[in-house]
């Protein structure tokens, strides 16, 4: 019952799309919630449109991207050739990258302005969710470009779950054969390796996600009887265009086609997992499958660690200095991997020596605020 009355007290409260923060109208940090809406909405309508001409085989996959960006919806117009299949394709990228900027911004602003304390834990929980959720969409339909970043990035990321094999590799006798790690990993490719099976269940992956999350959007709009775009018409046609201008001057990549034998160097994936791939490259392998999944645990968990009243995030010094790091070896590490220019064996020790300071600071900071609190 207690638990019941808990997510009733949540869900009046919830506010997914800032539909209830009119005082804050004016404060673009505030548009992040329709804006969401909005790209998300661009995402599905223009992926659609592309699922029409794709086709999901390991042969043809590539081939239909070729023949969306070249040939579909080519149009003349005085002179003009006007590649619509590529705009369409473009479009989609870059709204699903707008998507994830505002996920990620949103997200960080309700961390530091304490919005996940009550009543606005299930708020934060969902959101953090989506976005774990939008990142899988998002990595799972990255391979059905079938080029050569795209085979090896996702090649990448499926192997850090093999790495959790070692949390059971020192078990007596059994060990060897709780390969948890290795049957996550074999649940997506399908089989041992990136194959024609990989791809069938990461489009139906990237597929079946995009429409669930779109479902479960618009029955939240349906349940509370909110504006789904609570924003006027000129930002929406501004950013509109803004996609349009960004997709005609700089059309999504094609790449080459996935060659399974020839590993291109650095192997890169989209800009919001650059940053996991550093961590991957400096952690042992144990840990670069566990880190992962404790990041997701404990944002998850954040609005009941943090047991501070106050919202205020110099109040909250021990989860504010937390966030400002994480958002600072988020750059960092994509920065490092984007120029190649990381040194492995030097810089996770500049991390430590970092972060240990830093943190012992703000846990001194921490305990300064709670002794003046109780004085």
């Amino acid at each position: 019952m207690a638990i019941a009355d808990w997510i009733r007290e949540r869900k009046e409260h919830l506010d997914l799309f800032d539909e209830t923060k009119t005082q804050y109208q004016y404060n673009p940090l505030y548009l992040l919630g329709p804006m969401l809406y909005y790209f998300y909405m661009i995402t599905v309508v223009s992926g659609v449109i592309l699922m029409l001409w794709y086709e999901p085989t390991t042969t043809g996959a590539y081939d239909s991207i070729v023949r969306i960006s070249r040939e579909i919806g080519r149009v003349t117009i005085g002179g003009l050739v006007l590649p619509l299949g590529s705009l369409v394709r473009s479009v989609h990228k870059y709204a699903a990258d707008a998507v994830f900027v505002c996920f990620i911004l949103r997200i960080y602003r309700m961390y530091f302005a304490g919005e996940y304390k009550r009543p606005g834990e299930l708020g934060w929980m969902i959101f953090f969710l989506g976005l774990v959720l939008t990142m899988i969409s998002g990595v799972t339909g990255y391979l059905l470009i079938w080029n050569q970043r795209a085979f090896w990035a996702a090649k990448t990321i499926l192997t850090v779950p093999v790495y959790l094999d070692e949390l059971t590799a020192w078990i007596p006798q059994i060990g060897s054969q709780l390969t948890f790690g290795s049957m996550i990993a074999y649940i997506f490719l399908g089989g041992p390796a990136i194959g024609q099976a990989t791809i069938t269940r990461f489009y139906s992956l990237h597929f079946g996600i995009s429409i669930i999350l779109l479902l479960l959007m618009e029955i939240y709009v349906y349940r509370t009887r909110r504006e789904r775009l609570k924003m006027s018409w000129f930002p929406l046609v501004l950013f509109f265009a803004m996609v349009l201008v960004v997709s005609w001057i700089l059309p999504a990549e094609m790449g080459r086609r996935a060659d399974p034998n020839r590993t291109p160097l650095p192997i890169l994936s989209d800009w919001y997992f650059l940053a996991l791939y550093q961590y991957v490259k400096y952690t042992p392998p144990l840990w670069a499958g566990l880190g992962p999944g404790l990041l997701i645990g404990v944002g998850m968990l954040v609005p009941f660690l943090d047991r501070s009243k106050s919202r205020h995030p110099l109040d909250r010094p021990l989860f504010f200095v937390l966030g400002l790091l994480a958002l600072f070896y988020f750059l960092a590490f994509t920065t490092l991997i984007m120029w190649n220019i990381a040194q492995i064996e030097r810089e996770p020790p500049i991390v430590l020596l970092v972060t240990i300071p830093v943190m012992g600071a703000a846990f001194v900071w921490h305990l300064w605020r709670r002794w003046r609190q109780g004085r």
